[in-house]
């Protein structure tokens, strides 16, 4: 088995059909039944299932799945690594998301000079992914949120602590405020991500939004572009952190009494001794910048 038959699982798993998939990596539909066939030999067990209704995985074929996931990027990780030695130069990728994006890239568009042997390249995910690109291999530093869980392989610098907030329409009566308590959003609906629910900072909030605001409706989302499309309709409020930005049209309103949440920059455990000082140098970047000003007293610097 080698990476090019992990590529081609993971094209027929996305496609679910195996002419498509045939289609697509441009080659015969014979040629990669074949490619399956031989893996499913040397793993032991059928990877698919076939039907009327295209090709599904396994149990078994799930379970193999999921866990080859973060190989090609390991394997990529790894000869990327072995290229670098012995060269002049080092190419760090960075995982970004919203709010990060500009300062992020400004940091190392300054630490240029300093950093003359560094290259830098940036890989999109949301806030609550940066932990598996790590791990994955996908990224090389990231930022992270509840820091005090961060997974034991990875190893992390506190950088700032911010508040939570709503973010709300630039009509909303809330847009021209700094900061509500969280008894002012009684009576209002407010939207809740579904997929961060099972973030210890969203539950806390959570729980303390359903105490003080015994009036609201709570509906989840799934995606954020459906929040936008609420909040701008009807005016509801979004529950998220003060470190994402919302888009243009919206703005961020501070929960003065809800609990603070702890960001850091992470890397993998066992390139520390490479990826820790560059993590340290663009700390020190934030914290005499000013890049984080329109945070007011809901973002510190550590």
């Amino acid at each position: 088995m080698d990476i090019r038959q992990l590529a081609l699982l993971d094209v027929i798993v996305q496609l679910k059909s195996f002419k498509k998939a045939a289609e697509q990596c441009f080659v015969s539909t014979s040629t990669l039944t074949r490619q399956i066939a031989a893996m499913e030999r040397e793993v032991g067990f059928p990877i698919f299932e076939r039907s009327a209704f295209g090709v599904t995985l396994t149990d078994k074929g799930e379970a193999f799945y999921r866990q080859t996931l973060a190989i090609p990027q390991i394997y990529e990780s790894a000869v990327n690594r072995a290229r670098s030695v012995g060269c002049s130069r080092r190419l760090v990728r960075i995982s970004i998301f919203s709010y990060t994006r500009k300062y992020v890239t400004r940091a190392c568009e300054a630490l240029k000079g300093e950093n003359e042997g560094i290259d830098y390249s940036f890989i999109s995910c949301r806030l609550r992914e940066c932990g598996s690109a790590l791990l994955n291999h996908r990224a090389d530093i990231a930022p992270l949120a509840e820091i005090q869980d961060a997974d034991e392989r990875l190893s992390v610098l506190p950088v700032l602590r911010c508040r939570n907030s709503v973010v709300v329409s630039d009509a909303h009566p809330f847009a021209e405020r700094e900061s509500v308590r969280t008894e002012e959003l009684d009576g209002q609906t407010i939207l809740l991500s579904a997929r961060t629910a099972e973030s210890k900072n969203f539950r806390a909030v959570k729980r303390l939004l359903e105490e003080r605001c015994p009036h609201s409706a709570f509906l989840e989302y799934q995606h954020p572009d459906q929040a936008d499309a609420l909040c701008q309709i009807n005016g509801y409020p979004i529950l998220s952190l003060s470190f994402l930005e919302p888009n243009e049209g919206f703005r961020q309103v501070s929960l003065a009494d809800a609990p603070s949440v702890l960001i850091g920059a992470a890397c993998r455990k066992e390139d520390a001794k490479e990826d820790w000082p560059l993590m340290e140098r663009f700390r020190e970047y934030f914290r005499h910048s000013g890049d984080f000003d329109r945070l007011g007293e809901g973002g510190v610097i550590l």
